[in-house]
């Protein structure tokens, strides 16, 4: 595995990290109850292809990318926009399967 896939979990996360403080300092709304379902199912399925490795560097960026977008658009009230970015980031499927270290 190369060092670019090992970090990317760590930048996936030091991306939500920076987002969620943003967003909050930037918006007071309420994160609905449905965006925080697929928001869960989305972080879930990132890492587990990051573990797995099963899907390009660049992909697993772009659907963290996507997911701070998305998150974004559900702070900001656009809830039917964000489940659609979330569902985009779904579509990348099911982890082939976790390799074992």
């Amino acid at each position: 595995m190369s060092v670019a896939t090992r970090m990317l979990p760590a930048l996936v996360v030091a991306s939500v990290v920076s987002a969620v403080g943003t967003s909050a300092q930037a918006q007071q709304k309420q994160f609905t109850r449905e965006c925080a379902l697929k928001e869960t199912a989305v972080i879930t399925m990132i890492e587990e292809h990051g573990a797995a490795g099963d899907i390009s560097a660049d992909r697993l960026g772009e659907a963290g990318l996507t997911m701070l977008r998305a998150r974004s658009a559900c702070y900001a009230g656009r809830q039917d926009e964000a489940l659609a970015l979330y569902t985009r980031i779904l579509d990348l499927g099911p982890v082939a399967s976790l390799r074992r270290r």
